[in-house]
Order: C-alpha cells, then sequence, then structure tokens
C-alpha cells in the first residue's frame, strides 16, 4: 500500500500529461477543421480563435513536464499566459457571433467586445512582460505556477466578466431559436461553452497552499485530470455545433464529413501520442531497443486505425445517414460505376489495338459525335497517326457515305481517305438512326474485303464501342441535366443557412441578395458561360442555361419581347462586344486575338480549324485561347451584373444583335474536332 501511494503522483503525472496531449490533438485537428471547412463563417472565425487559445495553454503544459530548470519552466508559463489572458476576448467574440445569427442587434454589446479586445491585449503583453499580473515562477515538478502578482485579482474578475457575460450571449441566443433543431443545437452549444474556460483558468495561483509535493500534489493532479477530461469532451461538443454555421451542404454530410475527420485524424493522432508516451515502460518491460519498439508501435497504430475505419464504414453510415441510407448506397454505386473521360479513352485504346491486331494494320481511332462535330476520343498507332487522321478534310462526308451504304455487304468498311471506317450507331435504336460516331483502321488494301471470321468479330466490335458511346452520351445527359438544378440547389442550401430569425432588417439588400444570389456568385458561372456560347444560336445549355436568371438579363426583357433566350444572347454579345478593342478589326494584332476567337466561333460558328487558320495558330492553342476567352467573358458578365445593366444613352441597354442565326457549334476541349456531321 505504501509502494502504491508513493507512486501515484508519477502515475497521475502520467495521465495529466497524455490527457494534456490529447486536448491539444483535438484542439489543434478541430482548428484545422475549422478554418478549412467554415472559414468564411463569423462563428467559426472565432471559434478558431477560442481554439488556438486552447491549444497554446495545453501545448505548454505539456511542455513543463519536460523542463529542467526554473528558467525554462518560467518561459514556458509566460508563454501560456499568451493564451490565458487572450480567452476571455475570444469567448466574447464567439458569443456575439453566435448571438449575431439570431439577427439580434448588439448595440452597446460591440464596445464591450472592442473594450474585452484591449484588456486581453494588454494582460497578455503585461503577463510576458512583466511582473504585474504574474510573478516569480514555483518551480517544483510535476506542478510549476507563476505566483500572483498584484493586479492578478483585477484580471481574475474580468475573467469572470467576460465568461458570464459570454454565457449569457449564448443563453439569449438559445432563447431567440424558434425551431426545435436548432434550438437543440444551441443546448448543446451552451452546455459545452464553459468548459474549455474553467479548465484554462490558472486556479494554481490561488490555491498554491495545496500545490506543494506528496498527497496534496496527488489531489491538484487528480482534479487536473478531471478537468481534462471536460475540457476534451465539450471542444468536440462545441466543434459538431460550431460544424453546421454557415455551410451551404446538407447536415447529413456535414455530419458524415466531421466524424471521417475526427476518426482519420485526431483519433490516430492520439492512438500514435499514447504510444509514444507508454514507450519508457514498454522498452523496460521488453528489453528490445527504443528505435524498434518506436517503429513497431506508431505503424500498428496507423495502419490498425485505417483498418478498423474500413471495417466499421457501414457502421458510421447506419449512424450518420439513418432513413437516407438506401438513396446514399445508390449514389455511392453511381460513382463507382460511371464512366469519366479516361475510362472512356482506355477502353476505346484497348479495342482499337485488340481490332488492329485481328486486322493486322498499324494504327486505328474512334470518332464521337457532339453535337454538329466530329470529335477524336482515341488513337492507336505510330507518332503521326493523329496527325494523319486530324488532317484529313471532312471525315463527316465519309461517315454520310458510310450511313448510305447500309449493312451492305455486311460490316464490311468504307475506303476513305486510305482508311476502312465503319459507322456507330445506336444498336437499339428502332426509329429515326442515331449517328454516335465512327470507327477507323488504317486501310489494309485499296479495296476492302474482310473474311467471314473477321467480320463477325467486326460485329461485335462495332456494337461494343457504339454501346461504349451510348453509354457515354447518356451519361453526359444526366450530368446536363445535374448542372441545370445545381443552381436551385446551391439555392436552396443557401436558404437553409439563413437563420430564420426575421429582424426589422430583413428586407435589406444583402438579405435579398442571399435569399435571391446572382449566377455570378456559383463556382459553375464561367461554365455556364462556355455552354450558354457554345449554343450561341439555340440549343438547350442557351435555353435552359441559368444565366438567365442573372439580374441584368432581366433588364432587357423588354427589349426582346420578354423573350429570356434572346435577352441572354443580347447580353452575351454586349460582354464580347465589350472586349473589342478600338479600331478597324486585324485578325494578326495580338490585342485582337481574344475578340476574334469569340466572333469567330460563337457569333459566327465557324470550324475550329478554319478559325486556326485563319489567325494562324493551332487547333490546341486555340483552345487554350478560347478558355481564356470566354474567361473574360464571364469576368465582363460580372461586373456588368455588379453594375445592373449598360449604362447606354442614360439607360440600361444592350447593343442590338446584327448577325443572322447560324449553326450550333459546341466546343470540345478535351480532343480535336475532325469534321462535322
Amino acid at each position: 500500500m505504501q509502494q502504491l501511494f508513493s507512486a501515484l503522483p508519477s502515475l497521475l503525472d502520467f495521465a495529466n500529461v497524455a490527457l494534456s496531449s490529447v486536448v491539444v490533438i483535438l484542439a489543434f485537428s478541430l482548428l484545422a477543421y475549422t478554418l478549412t471547412y467554415n472559414f468564411r463563417d463569423t462563428v467559426a472565425q472565432w471559434f478558431a480563435l477560442l481554439l488556438a487559445c486552447v491549444v497554446i495553454v495545453f501545448a505548454s503544459e505539456v511542455a513543463l513536464d519536460r523542463v529542467v530548470s526554473a528558467a525554462s519552466a518560467n518561459r514556458w508559463l509566460r508563454f501560456q499566459w499568451l493564451g490565458i489572458a487572450l480567452l476571455p476576448a475570444a469567448y466574447y467574440l464567439f458569443s456575439l457571433a453566435v448571438l449575431r445569427t439570431t439577427n439580434y442587434r448588439m448595440g452597446r454589446r460591440r464596445w464591450l467586445a472592442l473594450l474585452g479586445i484591449i484588456l486581453s491585449v494588454v494582460s497578455a503583453i503585461t503577463a510576458i512582460f512583466s511582473n504585474w499580473i504574474v510573478g516569480a515562477v514555483h518551480y517544483a515538478p510535476p506542478i510549476s505556477y507563476l505566483q500572483a502578482g498584484p493586479y492578478f485579482w483585477l484580471f481574475a474578475a474580468y475573467f469572470v466578466a467576460a465568461i458570464y457575460l459570454s454565457l449569457a450571449n449564448v443563453w439569449k441566443a438559445r432563447q431567440r431559436c424558434l425551431t426545435d433543431r436548432t434550438r437543440q443545437r444551441m443546448g448543446y452549444l451552451l452546455l459545452a461553452f464553459i468548459a474549455p474556460g474553467v479548465g484554462i483558468f490558472p486556479y494554481l495561483i490561488g490555491f498554491s497552499r495545496v500545490a506543494g509535493e506528496g498527497q496534496s500534489s496527488a489531489l491538484v493532479l487528480f482534479l487536473a485530470i478531471l478537468v481534462n477530461c471536460a475540457v476534451a469532451v465539450m471542444l468536440v461538443v462545441m466543434a459538431y455545433t460550431v460544424a453546421y454555421f454557415g455551410v451551404l451542404t446538407p447536415d447529413r454530410v456535414v455530419r458524415y464529413r466531421l466524424l471521417r475527420f475526427f476518426f482519420r485524424g485526431p483519433l490516430v493522432a492520439i492512438g500514435v501520442i499514447l504510444a509514444v508516451l507508454t514507450l519508457p515502460r514498454v522498452e523496460r518491460l521488453l528489453g528490445l531497443p527504443r528505435d524498434i519498439i518506436l517503429f513497431s508501435v506508431i505503424t500498428g497504430v496507423v495502419v490498425l486505425s485505417q483498418l478498423i475505419l474500413s471495417v466499421t464504414k457501414s457502421m458510421v453510415d447506419r449512424l450518420v445517414y439513418r432513413e437516407d441510407r438506401d438513396e446514399i448506397a445508390w449514389l455511392r454505386e453511381l460513382d463507382r460505376r460511371l464512366l469519366t473521360t479516361s475510362d472512356l479513352r482506355q477502353f476505346l485504346e484497348n479495342n482499337l489495338a485488340a481490332l488492329c491486331e485481328l486486322l493486322r494494320v498499324p494504327s486505328g481511332f474512334v470518332a464521337a459525335t457532339v453535337g454538329t462535330d466530329l470529335i477524336l476520343e482515341a488513337v492507336v498507332g505510330p507518332a503521326g497517326t493523329r496527325d494523319q487522321v486530324v488532317h484529313v478534310d471532312d471525315w463527316g462526308e465519309a461517315l454520310s457515305q458510310a450511313i448510305e451504304r447500309g449493312e451492305a455487304p455486311a460490316y464490311q468498311p468504307l475506303s476513305y481517305a486510305g482508311f476502312w471506317i465503319w459507322p456507330l450507331v445506336d444498336p437499339d435504336s428502332d426509329g429515326e438512326m442515331q449517328v454516335l460516331g465512327i470507327l477507323g483502321v488504317k486501310a489494309r488494301t485499296e479495296t476492302p474485303l474482310l473474311s467471314r471470321d473477321e467480320v463477325e468479330v467486326m460485329e461485335q466490335m462495332v456494337e461494343r464501342v457504339a454501346r461504349v458511346l451510348l453509354d457515354r452520351m447518356l451519361q453526359q445527359r444526366v450530368f446536363d441535366a445535374l448542372r441545370q438544378i445545381i443552381p436551385d440547389i446551391d439555392r436552396i442550401q443557401q436558404m437553409r443557412s439563413v437563420s430564420p430569425y426575421l429582424s426589422l432588417e430583413s428586407n435589406s439588400s444583402a438579405t435579398n441578395a442571399l435569399l435571391n444570389p446572382s449566377p455570378v456568385d456559383s463556382p459553375e458561372f464561367e461554365a455556364w458561360v462556355k455552354d450558354a456560347l457554345s449554343h450561341y444560336w439555340g440549343g438547350p445549355k442557351l435555353t435552359r442555361s441559368p444565366l438567365v436568371q442573372l439580374r441584368v438579363v432581366g433588364d432587357v426583357l423588354n427589349q426582346v419581347d420578354s423573350n429570356p433566350t434572346k435577352a441572354l444572347r443580347l447580353v452575351l454579345e454586349t460582354a464580347i462586344e465589350k472586349l473589342r478593342p478600338e479600331g478597324k478589326q486585324n485578325l494578326s494584332a495580338p490585342e485582337w486575338l481574344l475578340y476574334n476567337i469569340l466572333e469567330m466561333r460563337f457569333i459566327q460558328g465557324r470550324k475550329v480549324r478554319e478559325i486556326a487558320d485563319r489567325l494562324a495558330m493551332s487547333e490546341s492553342d486555340l483552345y487554350r485561347k478560347q478558355r481564356v476567352a470566354i474567361g473574360q467573358v464571364a469576368r465582363v458578365l460580372s461586373e456588368m451584373e455588379q453594375a445592373n445593366g449598360v449604362e447606354v444613352n442614360g439607360r440600361a441597354e444592350m447593343i442590338p444583335s446584327a448577325a443572322g442565326p447560324q449553326p450550333v457549334a459546341e466546343t470540345h476541349a478535351r480532343e480535336k474536332t475532325i469534321g462535322s456531321t
């Protein structure tokens, strides 16, 4: 029994250091999470400051366990006071941000916040560089602290007052909650709110008489362990609540993201730290070198933690998604089965390589129809094959001839420009034929003639390639449909993020802008501009474009007989014309390059090869410059939207269109256009 009492302070000190390390890991991890996912929200920003104070205080606590002199302890203790002194201001600012989410008018609370910042900064400077708040160091491992200075009790009064006022702000915010869900979350925050402050306050200064050696030291360490446990748990609860502030994603996504981050980050780090702290005892027990044990323990913790995460994934899904499990499972299955551009190219290249081996030809290609263009999707063969395919005048004519021949003779190819080609059509089409693309290989002989075995294989090969192109086309339609509804989904999420507490200022422009956001605020804005330009003279990407929601488009509806499509085309043309340099148009001047590309590609509807020839540039360079030009159009549209129209002769007006209808010419940046269908 005597041995147990003598070893008790050492065991308690180990537990205290371990728990302090856990708090540091949790606070730092939650700080990183908050700044990553919620950094634009005011509540999250001030919560991040509070977490930073916790990190400073508990990291210093861990460092104090390893110091070897009173001078080192003094430096770490004064650095610890940086977090202690700034904590009251961080608390009050955080509580004000929470209260502000309920549209509560701040009034004099703003002045109290400013006063709190000043007092905290002055207290931090005073504690670090003078003895007015804290004095000489009391160095008695495992417990070290700074003795009270003449003004410590003034700081203690300020600390308690700031925590009390902060708690009152959160309580008022909970009282203003209108729904059960928000009231419940605010209740969680209120429950956990006081723990970090209580855990960080420097009690040893006030109770220095019980901070000595022996059993009183054990009592202090035991109380510190209890406080550290409470701080760790309550930090997680607070972070869980703050994670929902200012995010535009559904609650299930926030829950899942936070849980996965917590399991993959803090828990693994805590396991590693605890393993390292217990290493000296394991080293003595096993009698092995420290580096071998360290390597084995860390490797085991990291690998086993990831294995446990994989095994428990379904359990976490049931915990997070509950009634949405079936829908989430379907979405994940869809993600696994989607055919990406790389998947399509790899499939086509593999099949082309097998086909070339069968027919004993050196090269082949597959092109798909995109709008009115034939886009080169995959090429196999020696260097220069791609250039040979691209430089053929018009594959569209060859495709038309191949379609007219039909299946007579059965799956015998058409010889064109040194290639044998087969049309790719929808194999399940019952009515009108749907052309999907063209399959071609280098001609083996001038007159195409295949053996019966080769014809049988070609039937399967052509149908297989046609099916994958059809699946890809259907998938693109799904993506197009999703792009159409994403703006509405974003708007719903934005409205979900708006607090339901309406104040007298609810009709302000800021609130209206949030409830009725402009498309220019969406990350998809430039992609929508590109789609609308690609269907400039008609097409679903123009008629169903989210850009029709632009306020500047609504301003010109009366000029085009209230036709949103014409209004959007008028706005796009105005944006393009604003990029036109002064003077006469010049096809060779660098300053005219972007405007020339926009005019010829979208307004005139010319082919990529023709534009590249006229501008004396390669097609790949043209595509790069085209992306830059589209970005400039998006920038101009954004400026027009912010100005809410272009002032012409004292009224909002757009430059009228002088060009007539042109064929649809959709851009396709990932491969080269080799013809028109």
